[in-house]
């Protein structure tokens, strides 16, 4: 279970964590050249969302070098923060808009991007700042920089991402393949790995996973891609977390005749043959909503509207290849009763933040006043 202590406190778990496996790298093995092997596409239109692979026990989106992480500090700020001494240290902070999206290197480097302008800032905290105009029709969804890039997700009618080298000041349009390519889709979020560039494509049926190839110096390149479980009809994918052990997606699907139902999905290996979701449908007794989530060990933090905090273990009886009905291209659902919730009163956790390099999460709660605080949570 969680330990909860005060806003900028932490308290240790005494339990070890669980070793990390290396089921990802295995079956990542020697990625062939492009696969056209798959069937066409259905020209449904959803969104698209794009995350990188990544190989660090308690990384989410990758990073694994750096010590810093963002946190909203009011609707119009955010601030950039180490964690020293058991507890948040704020280095800077700087303005946004309700039209923001932003993300750091973790190192030295915060990124804002102003969706209504296509405008972006590059703020150094050791240095000053770099203002960029987008030289691509595209509708901003998604951001991440690290020391080499800065990539940006979105749709411009079709998905569309991109890629600005910050050494040599040139912009890319990566490639999409044409199977997957569908009108009013976007990449709507974006993690990384030493290596590879893995992007989801959020389509109904069938979804695929799209393989780059990641480089610092020119271009990423397009592997090869394939297939995803789906949990339903009308799947939209909101974030995606991956550590050495597991692949992790919070998604959505409704339709007319069950309606609306929340799902976090798990796989094992990077081959997505093995999975279990956890759902939760609006005609259950026991609905609630997925807000945000993260992969720490074997568990999964949740944060819920209607519950607060849950903690979720994993055990690996829970992947199964097919569904209850032996459906090979949905994932089997877990019970959500084995969901263990805190509740915060009055309050909503709105954000899980991963302290870098430990097994320590950020908070985000705010009250019906709008009032923003954090807590730290060591799980």
């Amino acid at each position: 279970a969680a330990t909860r202590t005060g806003a900028h406190q932490a308290v240790l778990h005494n339990s070890d964590p669980s070793k990390a496996r290396s089921k990802l790298r295995k079956a990542a093995g020697p990625l062939p050249a492009r696969l056209k092997n798959d069937t066409t596409m259905k020209k449904l239109i959803f969104t698209t969302f794009l995350f990188f692979s990544l190989f660090t026990v308690f990384g989410q989106n990758g990073l694994k070098n750096g010590n810093l992480f963002i946190l909203l500090k009011d609707k119009n700020t955010i601030s950039i923060n180490s964690y020293i001494n058991n507890s948040i240290n704020q280095i800077k902070t700087f303005p946004i808009t309700e039209k923001s999206i932003y993300t750091t290197d973790q190192k030295e480097r915060i990124v804002v991007l102003d969706t209504a302008k296509n405008k972006v800032t590059i703020y150094n905290i050791k240095s000053g700042e770099i203002k960029l105009t987008i030289p691509f029709d595209i509708k901003p969804k998604s951001i991440f920089i690290d020391e080499n890039n800065l990539f940006i997700g979105g749709e411009k009618g079709k998905e569309i991402l991109i890629q600005y080298h910050l050494k040599n000041e040139k912009w890319y349009q990566l490639e999409i393949p044409s199977e997957v390519v569908v009108w009013g889709k976007a990449i709507d979020d974006i993690v990384v790995n030493d290596s590879l560039l893995i992007a989801i494509d959020n389509i109904v049926l069938p979804k695929y996973v799209l393989f780059y190839r990641k480089n610092s110096t020119d271009k990423l390149e397009l592997l090869h891609f394939k297939e995803l479980k789906h949990n339903g009809a009308y799947e939209s994918i909101h974030q995606g977390r991956i550590t050495e052990t597991y692949i992790g997606l919070l998604s959505d699907t409704y339709s007319g005749y069950v309606g609306a139902t929340n799902h976090i999905t798990v796989y094992n290996n990077l081959d997505l043959s093995s999975s279990f979701a956890l759902s939760s449908n609006q005609n259950d007794k026991n609905y609630h909503t997925f807000t945000d989530f993260i992969l720490i060990n074997d568990k999964i933090v949740i944060a819920s509207k209607e519950k607060g905090l849950g903690i979720f273990e994993i055990k690996e009886s829970y992947f199964k290849k097919s569904d209850e009905y032996s459906n090979r291209s949905s994932n089997r659902r877990e019970d959500i009763s084995k969901i263990k919730y805190t509740k915060y009163d009055n309050q909503v956790i709105t954000k899980l933040t991963l302290i870098p390099n430990t097994n320590k999460i950020v908070l985000t709660l705010e009250d019906k006043k709008g009032v923003i605080r954090h807590e730290i949570i060591a799980i």
